[in-house]
């Protein structure tokens, strides 16, 4: 009990912490939290900032000059047997999808190489192949026990699950572009394949040099595009095209014709195409700019990508796209510069 007269010490007083109004915790966070956790996602957030109005592709414009692919093809020779690769081939990767074996978000596209006297070996998958010979004389493929002689301008076509293989019995190399639906059988989880147990088939049949097989040798074929050229004025977006005998469910095949001074109008179409220059030289512009191209050049326009050709001397051009499966769906559009949609 303190004296009287004295001064008591202040008593200590635990001071008042005032602390700030917790916020609630954001319920359409805490929403999109929890059903993440459940492997659900919201189509309203997922679709924000899309544009769903036009189709988009990560594919991009590209060009391969064949004068920059061929030492590379003739390098690769030099490293690796083609048996021991089995098909000794560069793949042409667009730059739109870093480094994944497609030209086009459903067509893979890469030059092969067979040296004289090699074999490719024999063997099936579910994937369709057109192969487009770009150079050298005395190759073979064949097909289902049937052989194919090659030359340049022919186009040969594997359909889905045929046996085959090829081999070089000439004196010198050769070479084609190989084009095929791979990204697209992928995508349905459908591609197989199978070795065959010998390196080469027997050969069984004679090869077709009639009906839709005749028309892919590289006379008859421009034969028709020069019939084409003959009879009906040039399309102002596309010059002459001739379009090949069906070769498989998935794409369509084609020998443009650009005639000289073409100076062909803006064109967007849905289908994804790689083209290989048989001759002549020209441009593509596109959206992303222009890319100048000669012959035996191979390069891409992606589906719905705005471009046009031009050509001063005229050039003629093999095309493959998947335009097919389009049409086969109900899906293929094409938009032209002063015209409406189709």
């Amino acid at each position: 009990m303190p004296r009287k007269g004295a001064v008591s010490a202040p008593t200590e007083v635990s001071p008042v912490v005032t602390r700030p109004m917790q916020r609630s915790e954001d319920p359409e966070a805490a929403f999109h939290a929890r059903i993440g956790a459940e492997n659900l996602g919201a189509l309203w957030v997922g679709r924000r900032g899309v544009d769903l109005a036009r189709p988009g592709t990560p594919a991009r414009p590209a060009v391969w000059r064949y004068g920059d692919v061929r030492p590379r093809l003739m390098e690769a020779g030099g490293l690796i047997g083609a048996e021991d690769a089995f098909r000794r081939v560069l793949v042409l990767q667009n730059p739109g999808f870093g480094g994944a074996m497609r030209a086009t978000q459903t067509l893979y596209a890469g030059i092969q190489i067979v040296l004289p006297g090699e074999i490719a070996p024999c063997h099936r998958h579910s994937q369709t192949a057109i192969r487009f010979v770009i150079e050298g004389n005395g190759a073979l493929t064949t097909v289902d026990g049937a052989a194919t002689a090659m030359a340049p301008g022919d186009m040969v076509v594997t359909p889905q699950w045929s046996w085959h293989d090829h081999r070089n019995e000439g004196g010198e190399p050769a070479i084609w572009l190989d084009i095929l639906d791979t990204p697209l059988i992928d995508a349905l989880d459908t591609v197989f394949r199978e070795t065959h147990p010998e390196t080469l088939q027997p050969l069984t049949r004679t090869g077709a040099e009639s009906g839709p097989a005749a028309n892919r040798r590289a006379g008859p074929a421009r034969a028709a595009l020069d019939r084409l050229a003959r009879e009906t004025p040039p399309d102002p977006c596309l010059g002459w095209r001739f379009r090949y005998d069906d070769p498989g469910p998935t794409m369509a095949a084609f020998l443009q014709r650009l005639p000289v001074g073409f100076d062909g109008a803006p064109r967007r179409a849905t289908d994804g195409a790689v083209y290989c220059v048989v001759e002549g030289e020209g441009a593509t512009e596109t959206g992303d700019g222009a890319f100048e191209w000669r012959v035996k050049d191979v390069f891409v326009v992606p589906g719905w990508c705005r471009h046009r050709h031009v050509s001063g001397g005229g050039a003629v051009l093999f095309g493959v796209s998947d335009l097919a499966v389009q049409e086969r769906l109900g899906l293929w559009r094409e938009r032209r510069s002063g015209g409406g949609e189709s």
